[in-house]
């Protein structure tokens, strides 16, 4: 079983490390990224439904290095003090913000697209937490002899649906995901409402500095 396993790790670390490349100028955590890594594993010919290919969206540099300041505590709070204290460059990093903003609406329309064309895209694949957990992995392809799928801890009805799925040569293939996955994909009209939030709040800022500088140049 745990050479299979590794197996699995190492087809899983072949759909996943390439394209990873990330500094500290851009973020591989950004919801296009993310999106786009479900698919990869979506398109498999044994995951897909109905033999539906789901179409990827287009990745931004932009979306990147925005989303590196906003995807935790520190991030947030250095692109606070950039919009505060930083005037003219507050400005350049409002109108990425903004071009980020309009670059996930883009995209949103594939999600669309995409939801359309495939209500669950899941439907092939098997939720176990504990085994991603275990694997620190958020999804792991398992390809492995029938029999040897015995060992692991699956209903009854998830058994019976991997079985229905063998090869002919007593061989299988599946993918095992966590809710973080699935977030990926169901959660990425989040994003935008998230990116939203963060222009309306640099608005005010800007709109206030702009305001204090007429101020203070007329006094002049």
């Amino acid at each position: 079983m745990s050479t299979k396993i590794e197996g699995s790790e190492q087809f899983y670390s072949e759909l996943t490390e390439q394209g990873d490349d990330s500094n500290i100028l851009i973020s591989n955590q950004d919801p296009i990224t993310l999106y786009n890594k479900f698919i990869k594993v979506y398109n498999l010919d044994d995951n897909k439904v109905n033999g539906i290919t789901l179409n990827y969206m287009i990745s931004s540099k932009v979306v990147q290095f925005i989303h590196n300041y906003l995807r935790n505590y520190l991030g947030i709070a250095v692109f606070l003090l950039i919009l505060i204290l930083l005037p003219f460059i507050n400005l350049l990093f409002y109108i990425l913000l903004l071009v980020a903003w309009i670059k996930l609406t883009q995209n949103y329309a594939i999600f669309q697209q995409n939801i359309g064309q495939v209500m669950d895209p899941f439907a092939n694949m098997i939720e176990n937490q504990d085994l991603c957990e275990m694997m620190k992995k958020n999804y792991v392809i398992f390809n492995m002899e029938l029999k040897e799928n015995e060992g692991l801890h699956f209903s009854t009805k998830v058994k019976e649906m991997i079985k229905n799925r063998s090869n002919g040569n007593n061989k299988i293939k599946y993918t095992i995901y966590n809710q973080t996955l699935k977030e990926q994909f169901y959660g990425y009209p989040n994003s935008r409402i998230t990116y939203l939030k963060w222009i309306l709040v640099s608005t005010v800022i800007v709109i206030i500095q702009i305001t204090l500088m007429i101020i203070y140049i007329s006094k002049i």
